[in-house]
This record gives structure tokens, sequence and C-alpha cells, in this order.
């Protein structure tokens, strides 16, 4: 077995491979065991206050003596995230000049989607991230892709129903390549016959996936009515409850916390803990409740240990969720704790 040394954090180097499980002084992981480490990683570390890490001794692990063609995992998913969504751009593009897309390109990017189930946590700090306004609808989609099949996971669907609900996050907003695109990027609140307009897309977007051979059922359902609402004050149908499929009710969830956590052309981008604090309190009688709350039980756990900036300008770390309010966690700032749903005044403006 390679020998395993602890250097100094400042003595680290990329494609340097951990020995041990790096965690935070409260238990959440920072970086996992067998982690090729780059520079933005060993930047996270220092950020954390990590002082000495164990390593494999240089030159006896693969990634260390193959050289600088080494990447991390973090590198690879961001890679492949951004392949996906080159070739995402190119269906809408092919849509958007009247060409007819098959239904294999689509599983095509749903495969490398799904490969990814694993890698929860790149998933998730790739969803949060800074994105392009004008390329908002291409990175949407495969967030929501990426979200859905979470989120399937969490419900314990089968394997085969997830893959399915992977392209059904792909295809949700396909139909706003059939809405002027002066209404897609406007900077500011549309009129009441512009949004007539954009709410067509959900049905514009059913009847161009009509015409992909082989289709799954559910992935036009879910196309068509995932702006339904479990009061029936959604569209097109105006469907209530159990008249909405669950594919719609997963995509709903996923895609409200992905449009409400990115920069749009009339917003800036709220934190996920005020997302959480908004999906909890607010959209109760929206969304469906089971849906809603397996999301945020699970995906708010990945913020522990999340170094975050205070509406006061004082830095603090994650370090405990409330399961009764998602969106005011435990912070430590310096050598004092703080629980968000006792102190007022205190909030959470950015995330690092």
């Amino acid at each position: 077995m390679s020998r395993k040394i602890k250097i100094d954090i400042d003595a680290c180097k990329p494609r340097m491979v951990t020995a041990e499980t790096i965690y935070s002084d409260y238990g959440a992981i920072i970086v996992w065991e067998n982690t090729v480490l780059d520079a933005l990683t060993i930047n996270r570390l220092k950020i954390f206050g990590v002082d000495k890490i164990w390593v494999y001794e240089y030159g006896t692990m693969g990634a260390e003596s193959e050289g600088p063609q080494s990447r991390s995992e973090e590198e690879i998913f961001t890679e492949s995230y951004e392949s996906d969504t080159e070739q995402f751009k190119e269906i809408i593009h092919d849509l958007s000049v009247g060409k007819t897309v098959s239904i294999e390109k689509t599983v095509q990017i749903a495969d490398s989607i799904y490969a990814k189930k694993d890698q929860r946590r790149q998933i998730i700090e790739c969803i949060t991230q800074i994105r392009k306004v004008d390329e908002y609808t291409y990175y949407h989609s495969i967030n929501v892709s990426m979200l859905a099949m979470l989120i399937g996971k969490w419900l314990r669907l089968r394997p085969e129903d997830t893959h399915l609900l992977v392209q059904a996050g792909l295809l949700h907003d396909i139909g706003k390549s059939r809405v002027p695109d002066e209404i897609i990027n406007k900077p500011g609140k549309l009129n009441d016959e512009e949004a007539t307009e954009m709410k067509k897309h959900s049905e514009y977007g059913y009847y161009l996936i009509q015409y992909m051979e082989g289709i799954d059922r559910r992935i036009q359902e879910a196309v068509l009515y995932h702006h339904e609402r479990e009061d029936g004050s959604g569209y097109p149908m105006g469907l209530k409850g159990d008249q909405i499929p669950l594919f719609a009710k997963i995509l709903a969830v996923a895609d409200t916390f992905d449009a409400m956590t990115a920069d749009r052309s009339y917003k800036t981008k709220d934190t996920p803990f005020h997302v959480f604090q908004l999906m909890q309190n607010d959209c109760f009688g929206y969304l469906d409740t089971i849906v809603l709350n397996t999301f945020l039980s699970n995906i708010s756990h990945y913020y522990i240990g999340n170094k975050v900036r205070l509406n006061d300008g004082r830095i603090a770390e994650v370090i405990y969720i409330n399961p009764h309010q998602y969106g005011k966690p435990v912070i430590k700032i310096g050598d004092e704790y703080v629980d968000l749903t006792i102190t007022k005044g205190v909030s959470i403006e950015e995330l690092f």
C-alpha cells in the first residue's frame, strides 16, 4: 500500500492525492479520501482553516505519477457538464430553425447526466455557480434534469424511471424555442400579452416532442404539466393534486429551485438558504408536500460546512441545518454560535 504522509496545507500541490477524508471542525466532509487535489480544492481547504492533511507520498499514486494530464474529479465533472450543455444547445438550435430532433440525441445527453447520479456534491455545487444570463435556458435545462434525478433517487424511484425523469428535465422548457427572444430575455416584468405568450411554452414543448419517435408518455405529460400547481392555480390546464403526474410534480420543485438560485435578465439570484426559506414557507399548497419536503431535507445538508457571508459583512460557517427552518441554519462566527431561527436581523447574503 502507498505510504501516507502528513503535510502542511501550504505545501500542497495540484495532483496530490488525499490519503484520508478531510472533515470540518463539526464533522462536515470537505474533501473525500483519494481525491486528486486541484488549486480550487486546496484554496477551499485553506478557507476552512485546515492546517495539515494526509496525502500519499509523491510518486506513489497514479494521479501524481501521471503528470500534468491528470485531472481532478471536479474538473472532469465540469467538463462533462459543459459538454452536455453544448449538446443541448444544438437541440434547441435545431428546433428553433424548424428541424425535427430525434429522441436519440436527448437520450445521449440523459445517459451522460445519469452517469453522474452518485456525484451529488458536484451536482449541487455546479447548480449554484454563476451562469451567463443569456444562456440561462440551456444551463437551466441541464440543472433541472440533474435536480430531478436527485429527487428521483431520494424518492427511491426505479432506475429506469429516474432515467426518464432526466429526459423530462432536459425537455421541460424546450417549448421556449418557440417563444420570441425579446420575451425570453426581457429585463423587466412581462406585460399581460407577453406573459400569456410565455405561458404557452409548456404547450409548445408538448407539441414539439410529439414528433420524437419512441418518446415515453410520462415525459410528454411532464413537459406539458410542469407548471401545474397543487391548488389548481397553475397552467395550462389548472390541474389539482392527484390530477398532476408525479414527474410533473418533481419537475415543478426542481424548476422552482434552479430558477430562484440563478441570475436572470430581470433579477439577481437568491442564496440557496433564502430559497429554502421561501420554498418551505411560501410554496405550501402550490408544490407537492412529499416531493418538496424530500427535496429540502436532503439537499440542505450538502451546505453544511460551507462558508457564507452575512448581511453585516461577517464570514461564518454553516454547522447545522434546522429541519423546521431549512433556510435558517446554525452558523459559527469565530468562536460564537448563532442560531438564525432565534437571532433577528442576521441573514446569509452570499455562499462561498
